[in-house]
């Protein structure tokens, strides 16, 4: 989970996302979608990983499924002892590289208020 919070206009944007065609410029997000498949490249051949990838914006206390079909839907967190605070009916996809999860931002950024 990659979290960021604070006012408008104070760099959060620039700073999870940066700018992708600049590696020295990349942003948090780009550069853990890199980590995560860097990491498991160099895992064993006998270990299986799955990586879902969802994305969401919260906005006037309202939360919205950046990658949901219908973006007037209003989405409810909950929390659960077996599984912690989540988001109720957010879509998540599986992912196999840093690319597909690039894709997909790119698209839930187009989504955002």
């Amino acid at each position: 989970t990659i979290f960021a919070y604070g006012q408008t206009g104070t760099g959060k944007t620039f700073t999870m996302e940066g700018i992708r065609t600049v590696p020295e410029l990349r942003g948090i997000i780009p550069n853990s979608f890199a980590h995560i498949f860097g990491a498991i490249s160099k895992a064993e051949a006998n270990v299986r990983f799955l990586v879902r990838i969802n994305y969401m914006e919260i906005y006037n206390e309202e939360v919205r499924d950046l990658l949901g079909k219908d973006q007037n839907q209003r989405h409810e967190v909950k929390e659960r002892p077996d599984i912690g605070v989540y988001v109720k009916d957010l879509n998540s996809f599986v992912v196999h590289k840093a690319d597909e999860m690039d894709k997909l931002m790119s698209m839930g950024n187009k989504n955002r208020s």
